[in-house]
């Protein structure tokens, strides 16, 4: 028996939970926050303080999204990354 599926590729971007993180700054640029939003939350999570080196690297792209929420946002990180595997092994019939 042939199986059909065998050799085919899975796509779990579409599956994650979503994520958004910002930065914002004070009126005099001084101060720096981030803060997120996990699964389309309308509050989000509180606004954490952050130097203004690394609000920089983060606009830059130098810090990725999910550098930035596993450092300042770190337990709703790991709760994405529990259920994106959970979803992954479903899919995938572990």
């Amino acid at each position: 028996m042939i199986d059909s599926l065998a050799e085919m590729q899975c796509n779990f971007e579409g599956y994650g939970i979503q994520r958004i993180c910002s930065v914002y700054f004070n009126r005099t640029g001084e101060m720096a926050w981030t803060k997120a939003w996990f699964n389309g939350s309308d509050t989000g999570e509180p606004a954490q303080p952050i130097r203004l080196s690394v609000a920089a690297a983060f606009i830059r792209g130098d810090i990725t999204k999910d550098q930035m929420l596993s450092r300042y946002f770190p337990k709703p990180m790991q709760a994405c990354r529990e259920v994106e595997s959970e979803i992954q092994k479903e899919m995938l019939g572990y």
